[in-house]
């Protein structure tokens, strides 16, 4: 039972050993594709002036690990030791505790609407926000918490752009889904709904059931007619990978 991935290969691996752990066959077909900025400048300046910040926000885990790649090209890890760091998503989370630094608890729900909540709760003068962010990244945040009278800077440390795809693989996957031998289409990010899109045009579907990790996504999904067959938002308001898995598994187990 064959369940087709849009996500990086890189960034999927522990959800298509769980799915095929149960004897599902992991398809790979990217439609995202995460790229440095197309200069650093702006982020190197930001970074030497890290002492003027407070906080830091973290809406993503490529966000993440481009930021600190860049900033440990400047300065150790324990330069951050006392900044108040905010994240949306465990996988957020987890990613930024590899470095060995605190996250304040996550919101009750993953998306901009429950980390800005989070933030309001704390208006202690004097916070300095850093949001290091990826190009698509949704800027109303920006400008909500700036209308709040939080002052924050953002920057770009990582772009999403749409992966080049030969002929031959987008055909072959067409085929596979046109034909129902895919069961199942995942999406993790409302990027990866547009460019699958783009990439295929007016595929025809044959059954497939639609699964996906959050509420923006989820809206793009609809934004296109597909129906979300799949949505552990129902479920846990802060699901990872391994929860989706467990869902499209106990999906066909009746």
């Amino acid at each position: 039972m064959k369940v087709l991935i849009t996500r990086a290969k890189s960034q999927a691996g522990e959800f298509a050993e769980y799915l095929a752990e149960f004897g599902f066959v992991p398809v790979f077909f990217p439609t995202i594709e995460i790229t440095e900025p197309d200069s650093w400048d702006e982020v190197d300046a930001k970074i030497k002036k890290i002492d003027d910040y407070t906080d830091l926000i973290f809406t993503s885990a490529n966000g993440v690990k481009f930021f600190f790649d860049r900033f440990l090209k400047f300065f150790p890890i324990e330069v951050l030791k006392a900044k108040n760091f905010h994240a949306v998503g465990v996988k957020t989370k987890k990613e930024i505790e590899k470095y060995g630094l605190t996250v304040n608890e996550l919101p009750e729900k993953s998306d901009k609407e429950g980390l800005i909540e989070k933030i309001l709760i704390d208006k202690n003068s004097g916070r300095k926000f850093l949001f290091p962010r990826g190009n698509l990244a949704d800027e109303s945040f920006i400008k909500i918490l700036r209308d709040f009278g939080f002052e924050i800077d953002d920057v770009v440390v990582y772009k999403t752009i749409k992966p080049d795809v030969s002929d031959e693989m987008k055909e072959e996957v067409k085929k596979m889904i046109e034909n129902g031998e895919i069961k199942v289409i995942t999406f993790f990010s409302p990027s990866s709904v547009r460019n699958f899109f783009e990439i295929f045009g007016n595929v025809k579907f044959n059954g497939q059931k639609i699964a996906v990790i959050g509420d923006t996504t989820l809206k793009e999904c609809e934004k296109f007619g597909l129906v979300v067959d799949i949505n552990p938002m129902k479920y846990n308001p802060k699901p990872d990978a391994k929860f989706l898995a467990e869902l499209i598994i106990a999906s066909f187990r009746g």
